[in-house]
């Protein structure tokens, strides 16, 4: 649950997007980024599983890869790894009237390359949450979501404009996805 009461604080806490500039309108979030990074593998010991990478700026990462990693074997000194992290979330407060199911839905899917290939993997997480509002505590900013079952969770908020048009009973729903995609292309040829 610590994943959901993450995504609660965030959508929360965002201050940069509002419901279109009404005075009373609930918060609402809207936001999407995606980071890439290449590093290459400086070394990879099999026998530890210990790997070295290094960035453009020549910093290094040291690292043991999960005995997951069933491709290790291909990785290669100057084999090129790309990394792209993506990140949606949506988040609002449903009209008065409004119907939904309250509950916390998690799918997540992980896949790889064959073996004998490069090292690749795409992993994906989704979580879907409908919640009440519980509590606002606005000197202290903390707002409380409940689920179905009871489970509550505490959330800083960062925005008292936010909070101040919250009210106990409202129902906010979230939907978050992440997704690593992880490419390892060979040396170059020299």
């Amino acid at each position: 649950m610590n994943h959901t009461a993450r995504l609660a604080a965030f959508a929360l806490s965002a201050t940069a997007a509002l419901a279109a500039g009404a005075k009373d309108a609930k918060p609402s979030v809207d936001a999407a980024q995606t980071v890439t990074f290449t590093s290459t593998v400086k070394s990879v010991d099999q026998k530890t599983r210990e790997v070295v990478l290094t960035g453009s700026g020549g910093e290094e990462v040291k690292f043991t890869a999960d005995k997951r990693i069933k491709n290790l074997a291909q990785l290669n000194p100057g084999d090129q790894v790309t990394v792209t992290l993506e990140e949606s979330l949506k988040a609002r407060v449903l009209d008065p009237g409004e119907k939904a199911k309250l509950g916390l839905q998690q799918d997540s899917s992980l896949t790889s390359a064959p073996a004998g290939s490069k090292p690749q993997g795409l992993a994906t997480q989704k979580v879907h949450l409908v919640a009440t509002v519980a509590k606002i505590d606005v000197p202290n900013m903390v707002v409380t979501l409940t689920g179905a079952n009871g489970e509550s969770w505490p959330i800083k908020a960062r925005s008292k404009a936010n909070i101040q048009k919250l009210k106990v009973g409202d129902v906010v729903e979230i939907n978050s996805t992440k997704s690593l995609a992880v490419d390892v292309k060979p040396a170059a040829k020299k």
